[in-house]
């Protein structure tokens, strides 16, 4: 076999430092900078078979092995981590720090692209455009040219006015870091729209983007990051080297910008790099808008991924202010309210962050900063609080309404009952008080002020996830309601998108619930199945011994031991050791002694071992330990 390896074109970026066929030795090409791991090449074969790609160093491959494209570039899919050898962790002496990865080439698939991450190039950013040159609001401008001569796109959305403020977004100042454009796309996309969020928006602020502030870079497939003699974010000083620096600087002065937004993406792996944040200078004022904003993306973000954390620097600490850093060059401008860099993942090892989440999660960005009542530097009070509101009227709800339902009625047909009320509270009254008429049995009542909130327009992300797996637990409850009416219901769920997966691993409970209530057993353990996969790791035990029982009532005994014996191999390598002062330990080691109790195999061993678990576990509750020991005692007669 040979193999041939190109990356002359757009984005393109690979050394091959040996080339022997089904083995082939790469490196990312520096091109004069620091060491850094963007790489970007094409890999045609010569005949079907596999073919591995070495790195002589460490941390170049993600957490979700390398990005491949099989028609040239145009879509782009993760290829797994099972197809990567990553190299040692730091401090294992002499262990190998060389880290690879294997593609199995076919007879109809001999030329692939690889790269580090999923590209996002020029090209892309056209096919944008073109999907949005209709719009009326979407406005592309002429701007800076590089050094090179290449024309920087700005676009605007939006139009200037009374009381419209500025606001400027920026990504790509390192080249590599593609991730960011595609929450670039879903934030301009939701900017343009004529949903209440982009409406909403648009009449608050007019928008400034450079999508691609290194373009030059991105097209030539460069590093970005620490390009010598400084990077593009390392350059708004008084003499920018960069004319598309430049221009941004003169943009935020003709413009009065006091909003500024840059995005990001980390370092590969590993650590906070694997978790979105902000970084910036944190002033009082934009620490506390950050923070806002943080409580906003909770209830507006996909909810399958995570909310970022706020690492922004302690301007009084020493040299932590850098005004060379886009973000803290607009953090220091007079009247600047909010500016702040946000670092995307690459990808992440626990949620599979593609193209399309990044989009997702850009959209439901705008709609977290539509919800903002900004403080400025005088930290004057930003009214009303409507998030802090929203979560304490939540809290308290969840945590009384069993106890005190006279009380949380009175709260939320207050909110009902007050047209001022800020709409999320309406919103979330009417979802609440669904539980409530539930928790009561008048499943007929919670459906009506479920729908009511679930079909609100103003309803938040998390509030409209939150109402449909409520509308399944309601829908369930209801004596007449066919299996046909709760596979709708379902149904209606899971096209929603980006649930978390608690929220999935709860919807596909209560729906393997029903039908078993039912006893459509296949049903109800087909659904059980699909809730291991994004069930908690405490809580997977919990599911295969409930498949077991499943089983069983559907007199499969077979089935119903396998199950048990799946769930005691799960559960051996959570518990080695087991958690101490773990409630969730507590819950998996009684859960493996439920286990293997029903196995018939097991040994009578194997039995007192994991009751002495149970028994031996601080967390456990004494009525547990009591049924363990009665169970133990039985067994040895």
């Amino acid at each position: 076999m040979s193999v041939a390896i190109r990356s002359d074109f757009a984005g393109g970026n690979v050394t091959v430092l040996k080339n022997e066929g089904s083995e082939v030795e790469i490196t990312p090409d520096l091109r004069g900078g620091k060491p850094w791991f963007y790489w970007h090449f094409e890999a045609t074969a010569s005949q079907s078979g596999r073919v591995t790609f070495t790195f002589p160093n460490a941390q170049r491959v993600g957490v979700r092995g390398p990005a491949y494209s099989v028609d040239g570039g145009q879509n782009w899919h993760w290829l797994g981590a099972d197809h990567v050898e990553y190299a040692a962790p730091p401090g294992n002496g002499t262990a190998s720090q060389r880290e690879s990865f294997y593609y199995d080439f076919t007879a109809e698939i001999r030329k692939v692209r690889f790269a580090v991450a999923i590209p996002y190039l020029q090209d892309n950013l056209e096919r944008f455009l073109r999907e949005h040159q209709t719009n009326q609001h979407l406005k592309r401008l002429p701007f800076a040219k590089t050094r090179n001569g290449t024309p920087i796109e700005l676009l605007q959305i939006g139009e200037p006015g009374p009381n419209v403020k500025a606001m400027i977004v920026t990504a790509r100042h390192h080249a590599c870091e593609s991730m960011a454009s595609y929450v670039m796309e879903g934030w301009l996309h939701e900017a343009m729209s004529d949903s209440p969020a982009g409406s909403s928006f648009r009449a608050k602020h007019v928008l400034f983007a450079i999508p691609l502030v290194d373009k030059d870079g991105v097209q030539a497939g460069d590093q970005g990051k620490n390009r010598p003699p400084h990077d593009h974010n390392r350059d708004y000083g008084e003499m920018p080297l960069y004319p598309e620096i430049k221009a941004i600087q003169d943009l935020g002065e003709a413009q009065r910008v006091r909003y500024a937004l840059d995005m990001h993406c980390p370092a590969l792996r590993g650590d906070i790099h694997e978790a979105f944040h902000f970084m910036g200078l944190g002033l009082p004022h934009i620490k506390d808008n950050v923070n806002e904003f943080i409580a906003w993306l909770k209830e507006e973000r996909p909810q399958l991924a995570m909310a970022p954390i706020n690492v922004l620097a302690d301007p009084a600490k020493p040299n932590a202010i850098n005004r060379s850093i886009n973000s803290h060059h607009f953090a220091l401008r007079d009247g600047s309210v909010f500016a702040a860099t946000l670092e995307i993942p690459y990808t992440q090892a626990t949620v599979l962050l593609d193209q399309n989440l990044a989009r997702a999660y850009g959209r439901g960005m705008l709609r977290a900063w539509n919800r903002m009542q900004f403080k400025s530097a005088d930290l004057s009070d930003r009214g009303a609080a409507e998030n802090a509101q929203l979560i304490e009227f939540r809290t308290t709800f969840q945590k009384t309404f069993r106890s005190k339902p006279q009380e949380v009625e009175a709260m939320a047909q207050g909110y009902l009952a007050d047209p001022s009320a800020p709409a999320l509270l309406r919103v979330e009254a009417n979802h609440l008080l669904s539980v409530l008429r539930l928790q009561q049995k008048r499943p007929a009542e919670a459906l009506q002020y479920c729908d009511v909130a679930r079909n609100d327009p103003l309803a938040s992300t998390y509030q409209q996830i939150a109402a449909s797996v409520q509308r399944l637990q309601i829908v369930s409850a209801i004596a007449t309601t066919t299996a046909a009416q709760f596979e709708l219901a379902l149904k209606d769920f899971q096209q929603l998108p980006y649930p978390a997966l608690e929220q999935q691993a709860k919807a596909l409970e209560i729906a393997s619930n029903f039908h078993q209530m039912r006893q459509e057993y296949a049903r109800s353990i087909e659904l059980a199945r699909q809730q291991l996969p994004v069930a908690a790791g405490y809580e997977k035990g919990k599911v295969l011994n409930r498949i077991a029982s499943l089983h069983e009532f559907a007199k499969e005994p077979n089935k119903a031991i396998a199950a048990r014996t799946e769930a005691v191999e799960l559960l051996r390598k959570q518990l080695s050791p087991a958690p101490q002062r773990s409630v969730f330990g507590a819950m998996m080691v009684s859960e493996q002694f439920t286990a293997i109790c029903g196995i018939p195999t097991a040994t009578l061993a194997e039995k007192r071992t994991a009751g002495e678990m149970v028994l031996n576990h601080d967390i456990v509750s004494a009525e547990v330990k009591s049924k363990v020991k009665q169970a133990l005692a039985e067994l040895e007669e």
